[in-house]
């Protein structure tokens, strides 16, 4: 399989200097991978220096395929719905037109009405 993120002796210790990873050496391939581990151990801190938001302060970092952040504290609109956040809330006022009587003939058309059935199964 082939190597998209390498790091090669990486080492990186905060800036009150406790040290987080030292001579830390680490393939991934393309399968899913899951990083696990108490808070303030590194695991945030190693992520970073994958995307390129830290830099170790030995080693190296190689990656050889696209890398993104998805920041993990998400903020949404406080009165969106999980519809909205699923980006499905246009889709699910359709088909409401439609069974309510108030729909025209392009959103009875256009309505997915597998849609609440797979919403439901997921």
């Amino acid at each position: 399989m082939p190597k998209l993120i390498a790091l090669r002796d990486i080492a990186y210790t905060t800036p009150d200097g406790r040290a987080l990873f030292k001579n830390l050496s680490l393939t991934f391939g393309a399968e899913r991978t899951g990083l696990i581990g108490r808070n303030g151990i590194g695991k945030t801190t190693l992520l970073k220096i994958v995307c390129g938001h830290l830099v170790p302060q030995t080693g190296s970092v190689e990656i050889t395929a696209a890398v993104a952040w998805l920041r993990q504290a998400v903020q949404p609109d406080p009165a969106a719905t999980v519809a909205d956040a699923c980006g499905v809330a246009d889709a699910l006022a359709c088909i409401a037109r439609v069974i309510a009587g108030r729909g025209s003939i392009t959103d009875a058309a256009e309505a997915d009405w597998t849609l609440e059935e797979r919403l439901s199964e997921a």
